[in-house]
């Protein structure tokens, strides 16, 4: 249920709903709108112990060519419902705004770091470290920091100690609750890097191996 003071922030047109291309339509067809809603209407009662977010992220391409498109290729688009005190106080979605999507929305790009991996609209995994959210991407790309409310603060390179890429996929250690990570890029050397961020958001830890050829 919307209120007047919810909005919808981004608009496009919606053409893929009968591409070709299976990951253009149906249940996979991009979501065209940005939307803020606020005070939903539950069906049935929400444990009022509940407190947080839940979030998912999955790609979601803005522009994309039907005859090359593929699902991993689409420009990551974060959902988040906000749970508290038995109600379900907001959702919203949101493109990354890396370089690229800023292009296609008109938009200035925030900015940040220009290390941790190629720019890309991370579309992986979206997670919570050291007070701050991150959406990751498989294969080299930088992750991206986001506002609680899922905004994009641009570009992280975990305080500049992330010198490479990074993986859509770390790991927490239950007990320290460092982030173990084994990251490698598409478009770089044949090499795995194995890095521990600790509960502060740097990396304490980083080894490189290089992986054995194969004919």
């Amino acid at each position: 249920m919307l209120r007047d003071e919810d909005r919808t922030m981004t608009t496009l047109v919606d053409t893929d709903r009968q591409s070709p291309n299976p990951y253009l339509r149906g249940n996979y067809a991009p979501v065209r709108q940005e939307i803020s809603a606020r005070d939903l209407e539950v069906a049935g009662t929400i444990p009022d112990f509940l407190d947080g977010r839940y979030l998912r992220i999955g790609p979601n391409p803005i522009d994309p060519d039907p005859a090359k498109y593929e699902l991993f290729l689409g420009t990551g688009m974060v959902h988040g419902l906000r749970i508290r005190d038995g109600q379900a106080q907001w959702y919203r979605n949101r493109w990354i705004r890396s370089a690229e999507v800023c292009r296609s929305l008109g938009e200035q790009w925030p900015g940040g770091a220009h290390r941790g991996g190629f720019d890309f609209g991370a579309n992986t995994n979206v997670i919570g470290h050291a007070g701050r959210t991150f959406a990751l991407v498989e294969g080299g790309g930088r992750p991206y920091e986001l506002t609680d409310d899922l905004h994009t603060i641009g570009g992280s390179d975990f305080g500049g100690t992330l010198r490479d890429c990074y993986s859509g996929h770390p790991k927490r250690d239950p007990v320290t609750g460092e982030l173990h990570a084994l990251s490698y890029s598409l478009f770089g050397a044949s090499t795995i890097r194995y890095t521990v961020t600790d509960t502060d958001g740097f990396i304490k830890r980083a080894m490189t191996s290089r992986c054995p050829q194969t004919s």
